[in-house]
């Protein structure tokens, strides 16, 4: 048996949530418009040429998976790993830690933390101890 999730809850997990698909859907966007910024940065990061579309491909399935309530834990999952990949480019190129290098692993939390508020069934599995 598992707890209701409180309305205020509910509100704070979706609000969360809504912060890092609004990130999401930008970042996404600008892979796959194959902005000129998405280039220069990713040939600073040392990431091949054209490799943007790719990536933002890869974001925007990430992203699909993580909206659907089915299919949400994988999507947090799945972007978790993402996201520790660029805090470890970003490593790699010597950028500022607060910054740049735990950026991604601060999605992930706003992800997981977005999650954990709505899903009763999640604070169950992943308790919060005092």
């Amino acid at each position: 048996m598992t707890a209701e999730t409180s309305r205020p809850m509910r509100w704070a997990g979706w609000a969360l949530s809504g912060l890092f698909i609004a990130f999401m859907v930008m970042d996404v966007g600008m892979k796959l418009a194959r902005l000129p910024v998405v280039e220069t940065t990713g040939a600073k990061l040392g990431l091949p040429p054209g490799s943007g579309f790719g990536i933002g491909v890869m974001e925007a399935a990430l992203l699909a998976l993580y909206v659907f309530p089915r299919t949400a834990v994988l999507g947090a999952i799945l972007v978790t790993a993402l996201m520790g990949g660029t805090a470890a480019i970003h490593w790699l190129n010597h950028d500022p830690l607060l910054g740049f290098v735990l950026f991604g692993p601060y999605l992930a939390v706003f992800a997981w933390g977005g999650l954990w508020l709505r899903d009763a069934r999640l604070r169950a599995l992943m308790p919060w101890r005092r």
